[in-house]
């Protein structure tokens, strides 16, 4: 209730009035928003100074400890490799090897007193009833420290060396390191033992705490402390003494791995701030731990002075914002008069003026709601082009983000399947519809699919060609449930077309791709997959994980040989069309298939012959003179339809070519040799050139050589040696202003060309033209 009074109240307010509270609260918000980021600053420049503080100290920390663990490990791998603690280990203790025993004791006092560290050694006679060597323990003690249970309990793989930390188990007071002697045998033998003193590390390596109450713990990889400034925390788990802040008291027994404790931990009741770093060298993790409260004091301070400043300054804006608002409404008030001067004087003035203003601009939203309307109108043509260009493969990543944007198009799903759908037969249905009739046909077809494929995360579809729907489906998942989910799909929708329409169609469901912009390759492995229904029969969904690779690679050496033998005709090579087209005859005869299937293949090959030339804008039915559907469907037998393809329908469709293009590349050719002759001055290549018309650089050096009678580069070059001669003769001209002049990069290069040109030099040939007789 009191909500909705403040409400009705705030805009029962005039506009003079509420500029009045938002100026005051402008000119406070500055002050407030500077303090508080003064506040956040501090606070991560403390933070930031923390940071690297751990880092450094760390770094440090694992130099250090680094260098007196591998003073221990070198030092057991001296004492487990001496030959005298070898030779105690091997033969026993007793007065019989008292030689051996004096000088294994020799041995380990000189390597302990040469050492940088403090270590005490074990060694245990396995061999022989356990028997102990200790410089510091007697056997009572050794019994008591356990030192072979631990071992045991600690499972060491072969002869690798074992280190324990202090208090890992009860009473064990120093860090112990296990390695066998001798050193490569699996603790059978013997076992070394050095004991180390924390207090000795912890000397050795120096304070562990530092500015802002900052300390240093280590762990090992197995998540066990090492190395504590607190000694209670030696051998305990790091999920036993740190928790997440995130964590509460029913999670304080959780497993907590290393990378948990990256940010703010728990240590009891208090918040601390912790970093961690691994070491390369044996697995460690060093970690670093500050208070919070220490971090944050500075900030407190600092936002307890913004808001005294704030509270200050609020008495003075306020006696300023009064009279300032004032002077802040003058320009509403000419915005009105502008654009609304007496529009409606009948109707009584509001106290803000600005109920005309609101209604202006609902009659500009209005304006553009309807303009919107008419856009998203437009839409299904723009996600037309933008799913052809997709399958020509001219749309990078950006650039199809930019344009679903722009044609309000959200391509949902993970992994997007081409899903391709074909009228079985093309010729029945080309002369059932006609041309109007097709695009509704084209757009019931893709609306029923759409409708059928409907849940997806993303479905759209568009007409590539006659009798031909591609639609495109994205989904979370390649697995075999979605995969299922869309040949079941399929199949209803095959469903559907045979119950409302007058024909069948296929389905080829491509592999899962993982970018929209890679769906021209689906599209291709999909018109392959329909390839194969004329050897599996029609009316089918095909799919590619359920294709046998028998018949698909039949079905895709088939479809190969098909395109080439139209691009041959295209380019009027009857004699590899004709070798194809025999070899593809022979190939259907040893693959056994019905004669339909066969038929089907052939009328397929004439729809592609067809639509391609529809592309270069001829006519089929006019290159052939007949209505090739039924003329095929007329033939009895494969040799026949092989005679009539190859001596007919191919020559007739090469001469229609001929000549449609005789005359176009006869003009193309004279605009490139125009084009030439006004540039010769530049730098002109064959691939810019082609570029410039648009052509690709071997279309156009087999056109020019076969329209002019001289391949492009001499051309060029008789053409800038015809001028160069003429200048040489007839002007003074530099030869090095010459050769820039008919685009060559240095005088060198245009030397060598002349001389190949005329026999001479340039300086030469100018000379022996001014000498010559007449």
């Amino acid at each position: 209730m009191r909500n909705g009074w403040a409400s009705r109240m705030f805009k029962s307010w005039s506009f003079q009035r509420k500029l009045l509270v938002y100026s005051l609260l402008l000119s406070i918000m500055p002050v407030l928003t500077v303090g508080l980021i003064a506040s956040y600053i501090a606070s991560t420049s403390i933070q930031s100074e923390v940071d690297q503080n751990h880092r450094y100290m760390l770094n440090r920390m694992q130099v250090q400890l680094n260098q007196f663990m591998n003073s221990i490990h070198t030092n057991s791998i001296y004492i487990a490799t001496n030959l005298a603690v070898e030779k105690s280990v091997r033969e026993g203790p007793g007065i019989d090897n008292l030689t051996a025993s004096l000088e294994m004791n020799e041995t380990i006092r000189r390597i302990r007193s040469t050492s940088p560290v403090r270590f005490d050694v074990t060694i245990m006679y396995k061999r022989f009833n356990n028997f102990a060597y200790s410089n510091k323990f007697t056997a009572q003690q050794l019994d008591q420290l356990r030192a072979l249970t631990i071992l045991d309990k600690m499972n060491p793989k072969e002869n690798e060396p074992v280190v324990v930390p202090a208090g890992t188990f009860d009473d064990q007071e120093d860090m112990l390191l296990f390695r066998p002697v001798p050193i490569q045998s699996s603790y059978t033998d013997g076992v070394l033992i050095l004991h180390v003193n924390p207090e000795d590390i912890l000397q050795f390596v120096g304070s562990m705490e530092h500015g802002y109450g900052t300390r240093v713990v280590v762990a090992d990889e197995n998540g066990r402390i090492v190395i504590s400034s607190k000694r209670g925390e030696m051998g305990r788990m790091l999920n036993d003494v740190i928790l997440p802040a995130d964590k509460g008291k029913a999670g304080a027994s959780a497993a907590v791995g290393l990378s948990g404790l990256s940010g703010l931990v728990k240590i009891g009741a208090e918040g601390y701030k912790v970093q961690t770093e691994e070491s390369d060298t044996n697995g460690w993790t060093y970690i670093a731990i500050t208070p919070m409260k220490e971090l944050t004091a500075q900030s407190n301070r600092i936002q307890l002075t913004t808001w005294i400043v704030v509270g200050l300054l609020v008495l003075f804006w306020a006696a300023l914002a009064a009279v300032g608002t004032r002077r802040m409404y003058v320009p509403i008030k000419r915005l009105t008069d502008r654009l609304l001067p007496r529009q409606r004087p009948e109707r009584p003035s509001r106290r803000d003026g600005l109920a005309d203003l609101g209604d202006y601009v609902e009659q500009l939203a209005d304006a553009n709601r309807q303009l919107h309307h008419r856009l998203s109108e437009q839409f299904p043509y723009l996600r037309q082009g933008i799913f052809h260009q997709l399958l020509r493969g001219e749309m990078s990543e950006r650039e199809l983000s930019v344009a679903a944007e722009h044609a309000n198009m959200t391509l949902d799903g993970e992994f997007v399947f081409v899903c391709v759908a074909e009228a079985d037969d093309i010729p029945t249905f080309d002369s059932t519809y006609r041309e109007k009739d097709r695009a509704l046909i084209h757009y019931a077809l893709l609306k029923m699919l759409e409708e059928t494929f409907h849940g997806v995360p993303f479905c759209a579809g568009f007409t590539p060609k006659t009798g031909q729907v591609v639609l495109l489906v994205g989904m979370d998942a390649d697995s075999a449930e979605a995969k299922e989910s869309l040949r079941k799909r399929a199949d209803e929708a095959r469903r559907h077309v045979r119950d409302y329409f007058n024909f069948a169609i296929s389905i080829a469901i491509g592999s899962p791709l993982q970018a929209f912009t890679a769906i021209g390759k689906g599209y291709e492995e999909a018109i392959a997959l329909l390839g194969h229904r004329f050897i599996v029969g029609e009316d089918r969904t095909i799919t590619a994980d359920q294709a046998d690779e028998g018949l698909m690679r039949l079905s895709r050496e088939t479809g190969e040989t098909q395109k080439r033998i139209v691009h041959y005709v295209l380019h009027g090579n009857m004699d590899d069309s004709r070798k194809l087209l025999a070899g593809l005859v022979v190939e259907l005869r040893q693959a056994q298939i019905q004669p339909e299937t066969a038929m089907g293949l052939f009328s397929y090959m004439l729809g592609e012959l067809d639509y391609m030339l529809q592309q270069s804008g001829c006519d089929i039915r006019q290159a052939a003179g007949i209505d090739m559907y039924r003329k095929l469907h007329g033939l009895r037998s494969l040799p026949e339809l092989e005679r009539w393809l190859a001596d007919e329908l191919f020559p007739a469709v090469k001469a229609h070519l001929a000549a449609e293009s005789v005359s176009r590349q006869t003009k193309t050719i004279r605009e490139v040799m125009n084009y030439v002759q006004q540039h010769v001055d530049e730098e002109l290549s064959l691939q810019k050139v082609a570029d410039r018309f648009a052509l690709s650089v071997s279309y156009l050096s087999k056109l020019f050589k076969d329209e002019s009678g001289v391949n492009f580069s001499d051309f060029v070059m008789e053409l800038r040696m015809g001028k160069a001669r003429e200048w040489l003769v007839h002007t003074d001209m530099p030869i090095k202003d010459i050769a820039d002049k008919i685009g060559y990069a240095s005088v060198q290069n245009f030397n060598r060309v002349f001389k190949q040109w005329s026999g001479l030099p340039p300086g030469e040939f100018r000379k022996g033209q001014r000498h010559a007789p007449g």
